[in-house]
């Protein structure tokens, strides 16, 4: 593409694109699309596109990138490598300044199975890290960001996770489901004190005094944990800030939440819940789901009439179990 073109968006897709060349001195392309091509590496020559702001390329042939290669793209805010054949990510220590407007970074869809994340951490306006969707059993590195927001692992392999030393202390959404954790990653509550949203359904998580833990964080919201391999949910406090707490398809034979502030609601459905009495829920829970479970004690406060009993169970004749 010569450097006198003067094209500001470009979409290319579904062609048998295999190479691009991109001369030096292109001061108008901002946004450009390569997608469902044969390209097998990101050419060199996008580090000549000196103005832009967005790149994707993505269900395409990739297999290895340097993200180095786009360091020095001081106007670049998103980059979408999404759904290629990406099985090595280099990225060195970026040097201060570099990924100056980075704020958006896709990877899911790849091949990735080991990640070093303290590569990511010069990236001083990082929002959105995504990586869901890969075959990662390992990370590297440890994640320390004033920024990220956005943090997607799910549907990897990932086992095991010792987050002490990291810090992202912005975060607002933790994304781990369909993973093979049998143990809350450590130090979470450390690692990121203001997280609202963690979602950890579809492990093989356990009981265990580890969950206490969660519930010191002051800004948690929602919280799934469904889909894992608890067999009670005993919580004598969970967090004031808890709106949505998800327990379905467990094998949870207890439930007791004694304390929690006003408008929370309580997902149990298909559990094996056989017994239940309402006094172990505080009174602030304002809807509760067990569908599925031995006993059916399902309400929900804001449908009910002034007056009205609160609960009425139902004994499940014909059970339906996990």
């Amino acid at each position: 593409m010569p450097s006198a073109a003067t094209i500001s968006r470009l979409k290319l897709k579904q062609t048998y694109l295999s190479d691009i060349t991109l001369e030096v001195g292109n001061e108008w392309l901002s946004f450009l699309t390569i997608t469902d091509s044969r390209m097998k590496s990101v050419p060199a020559t996008m580090a000549h596109l000196i103005v832009l702001e967005m790149l994707e390329i993505s269900k395409s042939s990739i297999e290895t990138v340097n993200l180095n290669l786009f360091s020095k793209l001081t106007h670049l805010r998103h980059l979408n490598l999404c759904d290629n054949k990406i099985l090595f990510l280099h990225l060195s220590d970026a040097a201060e300044g570099n990924f100056a407007q980075l704020r958006d970074l896709f990877l899911s869809g790849n091949l990735l199975t080991t990640i070093d994340l303290s590569g990511f951490n010069n990236m001083k306006l990082l929002q959105t890290l995504d990586l869901h969707r890969n075959r990662i059993r390992r990370m590297e590195g440890a994640l320390v960001s004033n920024s990220l927001k956005f943090l997607d692992l799910s549907d990897n392999r990932i086992e095991t996770l010792n987050w002490c030393e990291w810090n992202i202390t912005s975060l607002n959404r933790f994304m781990l489901s369909s993973n093979e954790l049998v143990t809350l990653p450590s130090c979470l509550p450390l690692t990121m004190p203001n997280v609202m949203y963690l979602i950890f359904q579809r492990n093989a998580l356990t009981d265990g005094d580890s969950w206490y833990s969660l519930f010191t964080l002051e800004r948690l919201y929602h919280l799934d944990i469904s889909y894992n391999r608890l067999t009670k949910a005993v919580f004598d406090n969970v967090s004031l800030s808890l709106s949505i707490l998800g327990l379905q398809n467990n094998n949870i034979k207890v439930l007791s939440v004694p304390a929690a502030d006003y408008g929370l609601n309580i997902l149990a459905s298909f559990n094996s819940i056989d017994t239940f009495d309402i006094k172990s829920l505080s009174p602030n829970v304002t809807s509760l789901e067990m569908l599925g479970n031995p006993i059916d004690c399902t309400f929900d406060r804001a449908r009910m009439r002034i007056g009205q009993e609160p609960v009425c169970c139902i004994r499940n004749t014909s059970q339906i179990l996990n």
